[in-house]
């Protein structure tokens, strides 16, 4: 590809079409196997299209195709005849030349497309659009009327420009997403823009092409760091997405879990939650010989309130002494609706500690604002039981402690 753009300087100077091209074979030959080496990479990455059909990666399909078309188109013998056909050299006809102007031009707009597009939406600027169509627009008429020179400068002009456009967008996903393969990408980029430049300034200074053979060849190195990173650049696209997917699921699957063992009235847990974390607090509680005690809670004269009142203040009373357990307990505390109007709170603390937090917590209860104005009688009724070591189940104590709460109850009626 390198090799075609190093001989500007002869393409604006031949006047005759058919002789526009005199190439050793040995270099045609290069170009050619280079050219068929290039349809690999626009395979693979087709290959990798059809698996990740994202608009950037079939822009990239469409500039490797592009570069090899740039090096076969001229490396084959499409000419009349002339004084130079001969089999040590090649010569190009008028049409020929033509298709690789149409090819750089599809290179450089590929280029910047898929750099453009990674990530963004697939469109094209009016202004890329426009000048595209309006430099292919001369070409065709440059080709019919005019000398080769006429082609072969706008085609390579826009081309580069776009190319720079393309390193541009990829260095600009690589300092945004941290990915490797963007700034691979925009470094063979980079490199074969900076190549051809000094192959074209070589080729003009020197006059003689076979000179500038090793500058032209090592643009090979850029388009191998180029197409490294547009592969590795999929690669960690989709491992990025991957991982995105796998955090918004584990978040998903942590909020559904949330909503499972959670009362969406009160925020408080609910008896599912009591069932899962049973066995290891009873567990700890044995091993650490750590003191465990069981509040029963209800709220007395409850029905009165949806009664008299209507549900929707229940509920605010419901939120209300939620709001207050939670506010009293620690964080290694447990605080669930048991159900209706009855609470269970689970305390690290012994029996004297447990009593006076539920002193505690009637006592704020009582003290809230929204009791004052509900009818006579409404108070809260508290069971407590100490957890013995040994415990394997919760369910005879939390009986139990319902039957204390009921006690108390029946005492304070």
């Amino acid at each position: 590809m390198v090799d075609v753009l190093t001989d500007v300087a002869t393409f604006a100077s031949q006047s005759d079409w058919l002789l526009i091209r005199p190439t050793p074979v040995v270099t045609l030959e290069i170009r050619k196997a280079a050219g068929y080496t290039l349809l690999l990479p626009a395979a693979t990455l087709f290959l990798l299209y059809m698996f990740r059909p994202r608009p950037y990666v079939l822009a990239a399909v469409t500039s490797w195709i592009s570069a090899a078309v740039m090096l076969l188109v001229l490396s084959f013998d499409s000419g009349d005849g002339g004084s130079l056909d001969s089999p040590a050299h090649l010569v190009t006809g008028r049409w020929a030349l033509a298709v690789w102007a149409f090819a750089a031009l599809g290179f450089g707009v590929s280029l910047r497309s898929s750099g453009a597009w990674f990530r963004m939406p697939a469109t094209l600027p009016r202004v890329v659009t426009w000048t595209a169509g309006a430099v292919a627009a001369w070409m065709a008429v440059a080709t019919t009327f005019l000398q080769p020179g006429a082609v072969m400068a706008p085609a390579l002009m826009l081309s580069s420009l776009f190319q720079g456009k393309g390193a541009v967008a990829y260095f600009q996903a690589a300092h945004r997403y941290r990915f490797v393969g963007a700034l691979l990408a925009g470094l063979g980029v980079s490199g074969i823009i900076i190549v051809n430049v000094a192959t074209v300034v070589v080729a003009i200074a020197s006059r003689d092409l076979t000179q500038v053979s090793v500058v032209a060849f090592s643009n090979l190195v850029s388009v191998a760091v180029m197409g490294l990173g547009m592969h590795l650049l999929i690669f960690e696209d989709v491992i990025e997405e991957l991982r995105t997917a796998g955090a918004a699921l584990s978040e998903s699957r942590d909020e559904m879990r949330a909503m499972a063992v959670t009362d969406p009235l009160t925020r408080c847990y609910n008896r599912r939650f009591l069932e899962e974390i049973a066995s290891h607090e009873l567990e700890q509680h044995r091993r650490y010989e750590l003191p465990l005690s069981l509040l029963y809670i209800d709220i007395d004269h409850f029905k009165a309130i949806n009664d008299t009142r209507g549900h929707h203040t229940g509920d605010r009373v419901l939120q209300t002494l939620g709001r207050i357990l939670r506010a009293h307990t620690r964080q290694a505390d447990y605080v669930l609706r048991w159900g209706g109007d009855e609470f269970l709170v689970l305390l690290s603390a012994d029996n004297d500690q447990a009593v006076a937090k539920g002193h505690e917590i009637r006592q704020a209860f009582m003290d809230s604002s929204i009791v004052k104005d509900l009818p006579a009688g409404v108070d809260l009724s508290v069971g407590c039981v100490t957890v013995p070591p040994g415990t394997k189940d919760f369910a005879p104590l939390i009986d139990q402690a319902d039957r204390e709460m009921y006690r108390r109850k029946r005492a304070l009626g």
